[in-house]
């Protein structure tokens, strides 16, 4: 579970930013709610299940996701895919000429097996420049290890193995300036990081384009599992999308490439040699693809139609966009809900009608799913349907505005201490909580 996450000198965030998802004292919508008495030292402590992060176009709130990715990625990744010497992909805050030779600093808090964690990374263009980990199994700190760059002496001063944190010092050598401490010690099989690292591969979901486009096709692998097509079949039945009925089929040999590549480009990406791009990046490539597809199934939905006969249409070419994403959606929330997994979503909205995206929220915080209630939702949006103090508590909802010098500012509603029965909805398009465009005589022709 995450506690909160902050990060700075990122993209348009320059200084430090927290989202924190620890509830208010608030006794409104308590299902919404995670409790941690079960944490050492977090008694009485609450999380929230879900955040929705508001802002203008362009006001940064996707540059927060793509922190949480960015920093995931690193710590998994930076010892097996980066080579000696590249760049750790850092992206300082460009609008200050001082923040470009600064170190962009990740941090997140978490509930990991039990135990309050906390783990930081700093890092400049060229090197990790700070990174440790702190943790609670007592509900007093223990600092497990942390290393700093000294410049002076072109090398780092590492912390000592200790009793709650024994390490082989050899494997400070293996660490190249370029990578996580973490990731090295955890392919060395030690413990409290892989405990770490897996919370980061397997409990934090934070899709890009390109892997919700395969999470669409995966969509059809859930309704093998009995409980997972209890719920996700009576959705997708129940959302005005005209579905009868949905099977599964084997795909033919090239229609995974084809409706991967298809998936994108209604996404918005662009295509070239039948090939999709992303943010000018090369995706993987036709035997790639199928290569990580080659065990899931293609989904197929039945549609009512003349002389009572429904018939069926191809997932990828034949169904509207919105359908394809509202199932990946609703896919993508069920799987999250039954494996208690963080999942983030940027523009969970996009393709969707207002009510439907809604409604999607709904079945998150639903108490009907069985496993205990410990998943967690982060997701931006223009919706103001989700403004709705029936739906999401005052602490749930965050915005995101900048400065006159470009910076992104993140802070939560509760801020403003709207009353209980204040519409959130006219005090937002109003402009009193920010997060809205600033333009008083309208658009320039």
């Amino acid at each position: 579970m995450l506690i909160e996450f902050k990060v700075a000198n990122y993209r348009s965030i320059r200084a430090e930013q927290t989202l924190s998802m620890v509830a208010s004292n608030s006794e409104e919508l308590p299902q919404n709610l995670i409790s941690c008495d079960h944490v050492p030292g977090l008694k009485g402590t609450n999380l929230v299940k879900a955040v929705a992060l508001y802002g203008a176009n362009a006001s940064g709130k996707s540059n927060i996701v793509a922190a949480l990715r960015f920093f995931a990625e690193f710590v998994r990744d930076s010892a097996t895919k980066l080579q000696p010497g590249a760049p750790t992909g850092a992206q300082p805050f460009k609008l200050d000429p001082k923040c470009l030779t600064e170190p962009s600093k990740f941090e997140v808090t978490a509930v990991i097996n039990g135990i309050r964690t906390l783990y930081g990374i700093e890092m400049t263009r060229e090197r990790v420049t700070s990174e440790y980990l702190v943790a609670y199994p007592k509900a007093r700190p223990q600092v497990w290890f942390e290393r700093d760059w000294d410049d002076k002496k072109g090398k780092y001063a590492w912390s000592k193995s200790t009793a709650h944190f024994k390490h082989d010092e050899a494997l400070h050598e293996r660490t190249r300036e370029n990578a996580a401490f973490v990731s090295v010690a955890a392919q060395f099989n030690h413990k409290e990081v892989k405990e770490l690292l897996e919370w980061l591969n397997t409990q934090l979901e934070c899709p890009n384009v390109e892997e919700r486009a395969i999470m669409a096709i995966q969509a059809s692998g859930m309704l093998k599992d009995n409980f997972c097509r209890k719920l996700l079949i009576p959705i997708l039945k129940s959302a005005d999308l005209g579905v009868a009925e949905v099977l599964t089929r084997k795909p033919t040999v090239n229609e995974h490439f084809r409706s991967y590549a298809h998936y994108l480009r209604g996404l918005g990406d662009s295509a070239d040699d039948g090939l999709p791009y992303k943010d000018g990046e090369r995706l993987p490539d036709e035997a790639e693809i199928k290569k990580s597809l080659a065990n899931h199934l293609v989904p197929e939905f039945l549609h009512h139609a003349s002389g009572g006969v429904p018939k069926a249409l191809n997932f990828f070419r034949e169904e509207s966009l919105g359908t394809q994403r509202f199932t990946a959606l609703m896919a993508e929330i069920v799987l999250t809900r039954e494996l208690n997994n963080l999942l983030v979503i940027d523009e969970l909205e996009t393709g969707l009608h207002p009510k439907l995206a809604r409604d999607a929220i709904a079945v998150f915080l639903s108490p009907v799913f069985t496993q205990p209630k410990l998943a967690q939702l982060i997701f931006t949006t223009h919706n103001p349907l989700l403004l709705d103090q029936t739906l999401l508590r005052r602490d749930q909802i965050w915005f995101t505005e900048k400065d006159h010098e470009g910076a992104t500012r993140l802070y939560p509603l509760t801020d403003f201490k709207p009353r209980k029965d204040e519409s959130l909805v006219k005090g937002y398009l109003a402009g009193r909580y920010g997060g809205i465009p600033f333009i008083p005589e309208g658009l320039t022709l």
